[in-house]
């Protein structure tokens, strides 16, 4: 009885627990860079007219390329005509993928191209190694003070930093920012090795009593299931979870890339940031909730194409094990 309870323990917490809260955590990361950034393409720019102003600015967002490090946390930042210092201290700062750096456009959603990496998430050490003339979009806290500029992290405009080639940087961002698999994070492989090690001990401490043989038998499988996906026949239907998997991805982003373009109209955005959506409709709020019913019902098919490939593999497991044991 302790034992199966141990095990059904293990299986919940390392298989199910940890890697959920992972994945939400993920997702929840994800889905608050997109937000700040789509809401930072109302604010001002950083102008060479700044400059003659004086005290708090409020938010502001800063296009330009790295100049030098100034001390241990701040940057200077050149843009057209205006150069900022930046303190990076307690800032957010992601990388985004170089896939041609092209833009999302109606082409684009036609042909369901999106990046297949999200943007990097960088240390401010790993930032500090970068070469001078990198181009840098910073969202932040504007502050003038003796002439000079310099933007900060809020408590209501967190300081961001986003690394990017090419052009249109706030719908590459939203159009990108999204994990593949928010179940696949950071902490969901330590997870899978701890839970599958405990269990595999267990197992092969039962094995050695021959009237514990299908607790054993149990264990043994439970200690499998990180891989059991992975082998025929049920490799099948895991190749299917991936592709509409993948389909969800592209819809959801899909429906970020339509409301970024519904909330940059609605907030009269500058021509230069709302003007590459203008291939797409003018009424995206269809779209968007199309977009959102066929996501579910993609993601619900990728759930139920790997749950069955899952239980074929431990039928097939289960059968094997007790031939020979």
């Amino acid at each position: 009885m302790i034992p199966t309870l141990a095990a059904i323990l293990i299986i919940f917490f390392a298989y199910i627990l940890i890697p959920g809260l992972g994945a939400f955590q993920t997702r929840s990361r994800w889905r608050r860079f997109r937000d700040r950034i789509m809401k930072s393409a109302l604010y001002s720019q950083v102008e060479f007219r700044s400059g003659s102003l004086s005290g708090p600015l409020g938010a502001h967002r800063f296009t330009g390329r790295i100049e030098a490090l100034q001390g241990e946390d701040t940057l200077l930042l050149k843009g057209t005509g205006v150069s900022i210092r930046a303190s990076m201290a307690g800032a957010e700062i992601y990388m985004l993928p170089d896939e041609g750096a092209g833009s999302p456009d109606a082409r684009s959603l036609l042909e369901e191209r999106l990046p297949e990496n999200s943007p990097r998430i960088l240390s401010w050490k790993r930032i500090t190694s970068l070469q001078e003339g990198a181009k840098v979009y910073v969202v932040g806290f504007l502050e003038s003070r003796d002439g000079a500029l310099r933007m900060y992290g809020s408590r209501d405009v967190p300081l961001l930093a986003v690394l990017h080639e090419g052009e249109d940087v706030v719908p590459r961002s939203v159009w990108s920012g999204r994990q593949k698999n928010e179940y696949w994070n950071v902490v969901t492989p330590w997870a899978l090795l701890a839970g599958s090690m405990a269990l595999f001990i267990m197992a092969t401490s039962v094995f050695r009593s021959q009237t514990a043989a299908p607790l054993a038998r149990m264990l043994l499988t439970a200690a499998l299931f990180p891989i059991i996906p992975l082998v025929p026949p049920g490799l099948v239907f895991f190749f299917m979870y991936l592709a509409t998997w993948r389909r969800a991805r592209f819809l959801r982003a899909e429906k970020d890339i339509l409301g970024l373009s519904a909330y940059l109209r609605a907030g009269d955005a500058e021509e230069s940031l709302a003007g590459w959506g203008d291939g797409l409709p003018g009424n995206t709020v269809p779209l968007i909730r199309s977009c959102r019913r066929r996501a579910l019902r993609a993601e619900t098919l990728a759930l139920l194409s790997f749950f069955t490939g899952f239980v074929l593999n431990v039928v097939l497991l289960m059968m094997v094990l007790n031939a020979v044991t």
